[in-house]
């Protein structure tokens, strides 16, 4: 049974080595066959009848027929459109055969009968066109008939075929009742079967289709699916939701949506009030794309707080509101940008000689009419490189050109600024002292050339209405250089000592210390920490003053294991220039088996401002190390709340400068707050520099500032008396 089912290819399991359908050579089999035995059985009667009759034409027709189809049916496997097509053409050849070679008018209309039906078998067993060209071809018989086209003795041997009813109802039986219904069935049987695996694979589809819409609806991310004609298709809950798609049937047009091009690089657009942003867009098939799309209305608006605070800030760090003018920063980048047009110019300051009348005889808004006269004056002469600025105290700086004759360039100037000016119900006489230095002459940076004209200010006579500088001046300064070299002796020696003061929460509580150096000198005696400092930096001893503050440093607290605050260390710009400068931070914590939470770092402005890429790797790499890092001073340098988020900073440390008039200034206070918000909102801690009184710490504690260091808590001490508490902690345990 077995045998014939695979025969007859009636398991749909197996399959055709050509890819041809398996029910189609199943029903070319079963027709082939059917054919076969009848062929077969009108064969051997045919040999009767032409070993009685002598008629050839009845056994070769049928035993020609037979044999044809035998062969075909062990060729239809491998040869099944041959097979088809030759079934095709025996039925029709056998059809003509009998109309032109058999003589009994009743075998005649069975051939006809049965080339009729090829077109059917040819639908069945190959397709429609075949059927088509089959049903042309049956002309061919029906052309033979109607002309009567055949042998010229069939009358007379009409009646030499015995039983010719029995051969027609037999062949008509076999061939209607058996061979095409056993093709129709197969056929049945076949669609019915695929009509199963139709029911099965929509099942399977419909199943991931709904596993699709799960993970499609259920999704974490916004997602919207948008056709070739930019129309959204289809969009998940948190898309609707986001999109508020709810109102908008779909499918409708992405413009809908996104028309309010906010930035187009960014993919920015504004819905309502929320800023959307296409964050991918991926192409999944040939005519539709999934577009992911996001909230980015608090990061937006963060940004734009950042803008606006950068402006406000840098209105503060480069405008002087008392007297509207720039102040020294902007005046040392206007240096810079002097120093690359490499066009000779000089630095000016300019010392107001009637400073106590000014100070003591006007008002604030009076003395801004004196500021806004002076900047008159300067647009008077409108010099390419004219630029002035209040320098605090009265002093003025400016730039200009100069013709080459520097003293009477001094002069001028000092004419220039010598004037009266009523302010208000006083005849103010306005008379600055003006000294120089000139680029590239006495200097090729802003801050040397400030630094010469500030020192041809202060040697100037007291006489003299203005001053040029002269290298002379310098032998006045030789003083630093061997200051300088008492103070590499003394790091040689160990001779400088560090302090600490504490950081603390407002209600006193300590939080950490910072790291103080302090030199009292055998020579010199004791010498302010800015002027050392500032000799280090000079000197190029900076590094090495680092390196031993940190080395003692580590040596002194690996003694207080209890010690539960960090301490900070001051690093400068250059410090951060060398290759291995984390390497050396990670190197001493490991010496003395110190925890990176032992120490913080405290970088200035300055420090970040040069080599970008640079610092980053180097603060990253102490950041994933452990070791916290804090902005010193901020508000005095270049820097911005905005640039600083590209850093790993811990803590911002404002600098006393913004908080001195917290309690005044509006300007102040409002900058002031917006900073601390902001460093609120991305984790980083504020504390206020310098806070001397209560009425200082209570105006910044209502802005929200929580960290606070001076006077008003802890003056710095040396370190061993601030921890010996330390010790008897670590005594009792």
């Amino acid at each position: 049974m077995y045998k014939l089912r695979q025969f007859f290819h009636l398991d749909e399991k197996l399959h055709h080595p050509l890819h041809v359908v398996n029910w189609q050579v199943s029903a070319l089999r079963l027709m082939l066959m059917a054919v076969l035995i009848v062929s077969m059985a009108i064969s051997s009667h045919s040999l009767y009848i032409y070993l009685t009759s002598q008629t050839p034409s009845y056994l070769l027709i049928t035993s020609g027929a037979s044999t044809i189809v035998f062969g075909l049916l062990f060729f239809s496997r491998k040869h099944y459109l041959f097979s088809a097509h030759a079934l095709l053409l025996t039925i029709t050849a056998f059809a003509v055969c009998i109309h032109l070679f058999t003589p009994a008018i009743n075998v005649i209309q069975i051939g006809a009968t049965i080339t009729y039906v090829t077109p059917v078998i040819a639908l069945l067993l190959i397709g429609r066109k075949t059927a088509a060209y089959y049903m042309l071809l049956n002309l061919l018989p029906l052309y033979i008939i109607f002309q009567d086209l055949g042998t010229p003795a069939r009358n007379a041997q009409a009646e030499l075929l015995h039983n010719a009813h029995f051969y027609i109802h037999s062949f008509v039986f076999f061939f209607f009742n058996i061979c095409i219904p056993l093709a129709v069935w197969r056929t049945s049987l076949a669609a019915i079967h695929l009509q199963q695996q139709l029911q099965e694979h929509s099942q399977l589809l419909e199943q991931q289709k709904n596993l699709y819409r799960k993970f499609f609806q259920n999704a974490y991310s916004a997602i919207i699916l948008v056709n070739e004609e930019q129309q959204i298709v289809e969009a998940n809950q948190k898309a609707k939701q986001l999109l508020n798609l709810y109102h908008h049937p779909l499918p409708c047009h992405s413009k809908l949506i996104f028309n309010d091009v906010i930035d187009e690089s960014c993919k920015l657009y504004k819905r309502a009030n929320s800023i959307l942003q296409i964050d991918a867009k991926e192409r999944h098939e040939k005519s539709l794309s999934a577009w992911y799309i996001s909230d980015a209305s608090e990061q937006f608006y963060l940004e734009q707080q950042f803008k606006a605070l950068g402006a406000q800030h840098h209105q503060t760090k480069y405008f002087n509101t008392q007297v509207n003018l720039p102040n020294k920063t902007w005046l040392s980048e206007q240096i810079d940008i002097a120093v690359k047009g490499a066009s000779p110019f000089i630095v000016a300051i300019a010392d107001n000689q009637n400073l106590q009348v000014l100070e003591h005889g006007v008002d604030a808004e009076q003395r801004k009419l004196l500021y806004k006269h002076i900047n008159k004056i300067f647009e008077h002469h409108n010099q390419a490189n004219s630029a002035v600025a209040y320098l605090g105290s009265g002093r003025l700086g400016f730039i200009a050109n100069h013709n080459g004759l520097l003293q009477e360039t001094a002069k001028q100037w000092q004419q220039n600024l010598d004037f009266w000016l009523r302010l208000g119900n006083l005849q103010y006489h306005a008379k600055y002292a003006v000294s120089i230095a000139a680029y590239p002459q006495h200097g090729y940076s802003a801050e040397r050339l400030l630094k010469n004209a500030v020192q041809a200010c202060e040697l100037r006579h007291s006489n003299a209405l203005y001053s040029v500088f002269d290298f002379s001046f310098k032998k006045q300064r030789l003083g630093r250089h061997e200051m300088a070299l008492l103070l590499e002796k003394a790091l040689e020696h160990n001779e400088l000592e560090i302090y600490l003061q504490g950081k603390h929460f407002a209600c006193g509580r300590l939080i950490g210390f910072e790291a103080l150096a302090r030199w009292h000198s055998h020579l010199l005696g004791p010498v302010p920490a800015g002027e050392f400092i500032a000799i280090a930096e000079e000197f190029g001893l900076i590094e090495a003053l680092t390196q031993y503050i940190m080395g003692k440093l580590c040596q002194t607290l690996s003694n207080y294991p209890v010690l539960p605050v960090p301490v900070a260390v001051n690093v400068s710009a250059q410090d951060l220039e060398q290759e291995d400068f984390a390497k050396q931070i990670k190197a001493h914590l490991k010496k003395y088996n110190l925890a990176a939470s032992a120490i913080e770092l405290e970088l200035t402005e300055y420090s970040i401002a040069n080599d970008r890429a640079h610092t980053l790797m180097q603060l990253k790499s102490l950041s994933q190390f452990g070791i916290k890092l804090a902005i010193d001073d901020f508000g005095t340098g270049y820097s911005n709340i905005a640039r600083l988020i590209e850093y790993p900073i811990n803590r911002l440390k404002f600098d006393r400068s913004l908080l001195d008039k917290i309690d005044t200034d509006r300007n102040q206070h409002a900058l002031l707050s917006g900073m601390v918000k902001i460093c609120a909102k991305l984790g980083i801690a504020a504390l206020a520099e310098g806070v001397e009184t209560t009425a200082q710490r209570d105006a910044l504690a209502e802005l929200g500032m929580q960290e606070f260091q001076g006077f008003l808590y802890s003056k710095p001490q040396p370190i061993d008396q601030v921890l010996a508490p330390y010790v008897l902690q670590l005594q009792a345990h």
